[in-house]
């Protein structure tokens, strides 16, 4: 059917909800966007500095480093040999490879530039793609204001540090804005566009963010359906709903076949426990950060006291009181029947329920839902509530700039509810610090003391200031009769929600002097002089997650010294070691049994290791270089070795066993899983092999075999890998567990091994038949079936949101109470860590401590 079908018990579209035209406001509100970003973000943007905080030195910029170095030199490797005696980087995801952003501007940039310009820019992304989905809905100040609250809101700077999250965040709005095209137009193009939103989130490396935008996706659409006035509606609804998410995925699944692959054989294969699911968990003693951001302090000042309670910073959810304020007006008025807006009222309500995590008997068996299940960190639902509220706060400022009554006393009850139940919380919390004062007297702690006060005091003025003055401009404007001063005041109010977010988080957006990445420690330099270097081991005892700007000087420079982390891939240095869960099962069984006196090191050919201070006793003799300790390993042996004396092991499980059983001997024999037993076990061998190639995806060893023997090539075992000897296929046997063996006859050989990742051709078949079916939707009759209005009076919607309001009540009441076995009343004892009293200890101490 080619036209919008009649639907029966639901008016026509919303006069009221009929945005201006594009025009010069756009022009405005998006220079206005454009220029907060650039501010808030101009060390970046200027490159007058370098991202390094946190995770972006212990994982993200290394990872692209190596990938931006690969695509310069031509190369789309996708095993990284330089971490973990070789990774599956592409499997392993996070490096974002068929992100776009990627090839915008790593292949021609330096890379600390083009992570600079990635992580901006997906930020901008986020506010602009958000602005043009709500100008569907009001105009240009309105739009802005949903564009403030979801692109500079609380969830971004949680997740500043998680570079592929972020990149991901970028595709939420647009994934709703095509949904919500599709069904009102009736086209598949929406489709194929949403599908694309969501295949570039799995490109960005996020998966738990698809997981949520597809939660987001698939509840609108339910509802969307739910609400439906003819079947016709229900099923186009649906149709392109779960259509969009469905292909989507196929179109990614180049990306995530390989990474499933990869997560089946990783130590969370099994899935996450209760406790590692619910970790991070939004405790109601964190309520008071909703009205003052700084109330529990913040990392960018070391004053995050909560910091050994919480991952703190991700517990961020400061939309600010007067983007709530905003999102209630919104909610009310011709939004309070509305069924676009109704959506966004349930969809905040849901997720604010979901953050509470293990507070909740909702998370008590979410951790044995598959995919589900692997999902950590309930906070992360912050991103529905995120969305939610800047639709809500959109059409809040779009009421008041238009003529008609608009009460503000929901909105403000709002704020003094939030206001006063955050009062005595804080009492309670730190209680402490007046009735036990002496307790902290260290000179540290007693310079916190006064950060922290000022960030409370500055904090609060800040957001006293622009609550008093927004709701003031918003009373002026519900007062005013007269058309253009009336929009004119209420078009200051995103200007506030921005100076309110931007202000709470000026301190969020670290940087550093870019030599952190292109000058090299002086430890990096003197390894690659050594010509005995094969691989590195570090481990260092300073802390990447340093407060970005302390109170007091902190050289962040000297943290590299002991190349900890993934940092040896940031100056291609091969390496044992790295950061991330997502590894092969292999990697970690391999390090847990194989002991160190036992010759870990010498079979995993590490010529070097690097400690700090804390570990420096445990390898000797060792050399002082900066603030790092470099021990070097004599025994190492070849990568590429011959080997005899061959224990079999019936599996994996057994092999590891005999790691641990044959100890010593491991230097004489080798550990290998092969069912073709082709070489005795007491053979002795003889001969030599070289790498005369040695590329990512491409090693070639030369053999000259004077008996039979195994060839290990001391580098991560995969199924993605094949070899080759003399040109005709060879199998590759699991040695010492997590490495590579190829059986030789006696004689002079070649020995090739390729790579391409376990999982991709399924994958990119899969992405294949997506792009085909994407293509024959788009050029597909413009309209196939029936549209759905998004903006139609709703007769249930008032008892709909009564319904949702007590269902959440009742499932927290339930949460809280129990009946003892003798009948009397009780707290659940998941709210046992739900409260926590004002400590020094929690998390500072043991970071001052790695300083000194």
């Amino acid at each position: 059917m080619s036209q919008l079908e009649p639907m029966p018990g639901v008016e026509d579209e919303s006069s009221w909800f009929q945005p201006p035209g594009r025009g010069w406001g756009d022009v405005v509100a998006l220079l206005a966007w454009t220029v907060a970003v650039c501010w808030i973000f101009w060390d970046a943007v200027s490159l007058r500095g370098a991202f390094f905080y946190f995770d972006v030195t212990e994982i993200n910029y290394p990872y692209r480093y190596f990938f931006a170095e690969e695509l310069k030199a031509g190369r789309f490797s996708r095993w990284c040999p330089w971490l973990y005696n070789g990774l599956p980087l592409f499997s392993e995801s996070q490096a974002g490879y068929l992100h776009p952003l990627k090839y915008l501007f790593y292949p021609w940039m330096e890379t600390w530039k083009a992570f600079n310009f990635d992580t901006v820019l997906s930020i901008w992304l986020a506010g602009a793609g958000t602005y043009g989905w709500l100008r569907r809905h009001v105009g240009p100040a309105g739009a802005l204001t949903g564009a403030a609250l979801f692109g500079v809101g609380g969830f971004t700077w949680a997740h500043l540090v998680h570079t592929s999250m972020i990149n991901a965040l970028a595709s939420v709005p647009f994934a709703v804005w095509a949904l919500e095209w599709a069904w009102a137009s009736g086209a598949w193009r929406g489709v194929v566009l949403g599908a694309l939103a969501i295949a570039c989130q799995v490109f960005a490396g996020h998966l738990q963010d698809v997981i949520l935008c597809s939660g987001i996706l698939g509840s609108y659409g339910l509802y969307r359906a739910a609400t439906a006035a003819s079947k016709p509606e229900r099923r186009a609804v649906l149709a392109r709903t779960f259509g969009l998410v469905a292909l989507g995925v196929v179109l990614a699944a180049v990306q995530w076949v390989p990474s499933k692959e990869l997560l089946d054989r990783s130590p969370r294969a099994g899935g996450l426990s209760y406790d590692e699911l619910t970790f991070g968990s939004w405790s109601p003693e964190l309520l008071p950060t909703l009205a003052l951001r700084e109330a529990y302090g913040t990392r960018a000042r070391d004053t995050d006291w909560m910091d050994g309670f919480y991952p703190y910073h991700e517990m961020d959810t400061y939309l600010g009181l007067l983007g709530l304020a905003l999102a209630v007006v919104g909610a009310a008025g011709p939004g309070a029947k509305d069924r676009w807006t109704t959506f966004w009222a349930l969809l905040a309500i849901t997720g604010g329920l979901l953050m509470l995590g293990r507070f909740t008997f909702l998370f008590d068996y979410a951790h044995k839902i598959p995919i589900l299940g692997s999902s950590r960190e309930p906070v992360r639902f912050h991103l529905w509530v995120a969305l939610a509220v800047a639709a809500l706060a959109a059409v809040g400022v779009e009421r008041l700039q238009r003529p008609g009554v608009v009460s503000l006393r929901a909105a403000i009850g709002l704020v003094v509810v939030i206001v006063v139940v955050s009062a005595p919380i804080l009492f309670f919390v730190y209680e402490p610090i007046w009735n036990d004062p002496k307790r902290w007297t260290l000179p540290y702690h007693l310079a916190r003391y006064r950060w922290l006060g000022r960030e409370l005091l500055t904090g609060a003025a800040r957001t006293g200031v622009l609550v008093a003055l927004g709701l003031g401009l918003a009373w002026r404007a519900s007062k005013t009769s007269r058309p253009r001063p009336r929009a004119r005041l209420a078009a200051c109010l995103p200007v506030l929600v921005l100076l309110d977010l931007l202000g709470a988080h000026k301190d969020d957006a670290p940087t550093v002097d870019p030599a952190y990445w292109t000058s090299p420690p002086e430890i990096v330099n003197r390894l690659k002089a050594d010509p005995s270097f094969i691989r590195v081991f570090a481990t260092g005892d300073k802390s990447s997650g340093e407060p970005g700007f302390a109170s007091e000087p902190i050289d962040f420079m000297r943290v590299r010294d002991t190349l900890n982390w993934s940092l040896p891939a940031a100056w291609g240095l091969a390496s044992s070691k790295g950061e991330t869960p997502m590894i092969p099962r292999r990697i970690l069984d391999y390090t847990d049994n194989a002991m160190y006196k036992a010759g870990r090191f010498d079979l995993d050919s590490v010529s070097h290791i690097i400690t700090g201070r804390l570990q420096r006793s445990s390898f000797v003799p060792n050399t002082p270089v900066g603030d790092a300790f470099v021990h070097v390993n004599k025994n190492a042996l070849p990568r590429a070795r011959l080997a005899g004396k061959p224990f079999y092991a019936a599996d994996r499980q057994d092999a590891v066993a005999a790691l641990t059983r044959l100890n010593r001997e491991l230097y004489a024999r080798i550990v290998v899983e092969d069912p073709a037993r082709p070489l005795s076990p007491d053979a002795e061998v003889a001969g030599s092999a070289r790498i005369t190639t040695d590329l990512p995806e491409h090693v070639v060893v030369s053999v000259d075999a004077q008996t039979p023997a195994y060839l290990i090539l001391a580098d991560t075992f995969d199924p993605g890998w094949s070899a080759t000897v003399d040109g005709n296929p060879a199998p590759i046997a699991p040695a010492y567990v997590a490495f590579r063996a190829v059986y030789l006859d006696k004689g002079a050989h070649t020995v090739e091994f390729h790579y391409r990742p376990a999982g991709f051709t399924l994958g990119l078949t899969l992405t294949a038949i997506g792009a085909l079916i994407s293509v024959g939707l788009i050029v597909a009759p413009r309209r196939i079936g029936v549209g759905s209005l998004d903006h139609v009076h709703l007769a249930t919607a008032t008892r709909l949101r009564r319904i949702w309001i007590a269902a959440v009540v009742l499932i927290i009441a339930l949460s809280i109470l129990k009946i003892g076995s003798t009948g009397n009343v009780a707290i659940q004892n998941r709210w046992d860590r739900a409260w926590h009293k004002f400590t020094w200890g929690s998390g500072i101490e043991a970071m001052v401590e790695r300083r000194k």
